[in-house]
């Protein structure tokens, strides 16, 4: 092959690379620098104190307090003890529903007990924790749409056991789910389809023992 007259080298003709290919060559870089196409990283719990509020989709709540109580036990038997967290609950539902029990393998409910995942330490009663509104002067379970209403979880203490200086309370959300025929409504938001539901929150309380302010 003869060079041009002159003696001149023609210059090479840039070779075009099209943009499309240059972001899906930088892309699958990124991708594979992440660890591919897995999902991406979750979130870590928010972490709350007393007076922190959560919304957790169908309800906002207030974390008020952690505290020690006591009521005489009946037929002059032992007085029994107890550690109460206090929350301050507005259902933003359209309809009244249930304050339902804290979760836990047995209780995979839908009310707003299931979003109260775990208390650290755990404390090991005969028969669970129980939760009720105790803004009227007599005990309720219903959260009506768009009214506080105080909640208080109860844990019985056992018999020797000193209460904790302060708890850690694993706290879930819950999102409206539509199904194909109908909707399905509100439902705790699950980490995956078998095991519990995703912690959006973990709330410390120092506990406020009985006779002290």
């Amino acid at each position: 092959m003869t060079s041009p007259p002159g003696g001149e080298t023609r210059p090479r003709r840039p070779v075009a690379v099209p943009i499309a290919a240059l972001f899906a060559a930088t892309g699958l870089g990124v991708v594979a620098a992440l660890g591919g196409f897995g999902k991406a990283p979750e979130e870590p719990p928010k972490q709350l104190g007393p007076g922190a509020s959560l919304d957790q989709g169908e309800f906002m709540t207030t974390f008020v307090e952690s505290r020690t109580t006591a009521e005489p036990g009946s037929f002059g038997g032992p007085s029994k003890r107890f550690l109460e967290v206090v929350l301050k609950v507005v259902n933003k539902g359209d309809e009244t529903t249930g304050v339902g029990s804290p979760w836990d393998q047995k209780n995979r409910g839908r009310l707003f007990g299931a979003g109260l995942l775990k208390l650290t330490p755990e404390i090991k009663t005969p028969y669970g924790p129980t939760a009720s509104i105790v803004d009227q002067g007599v005990p309720s379970t219903q959260l009506h749409p768009g009214i506080t209403s105080t909640v208080v979880v109860r844990y019985e203490l056992p018999e020797r056991q000193r209460p904790p200086r302060q708890v850690k309370l694993d706290v879930g959300t819950f999102e409206y789910n539509k199904g194909f025929t109908q909707d399905l409504g509100w439902l705790p938001v699950q980490k995956d389809d078998d095991g519990p539901p995703a912690v959006a929150a973990q709330v410390t309380l120092p506990v406020r023992q009985k006779g002290t302010g």
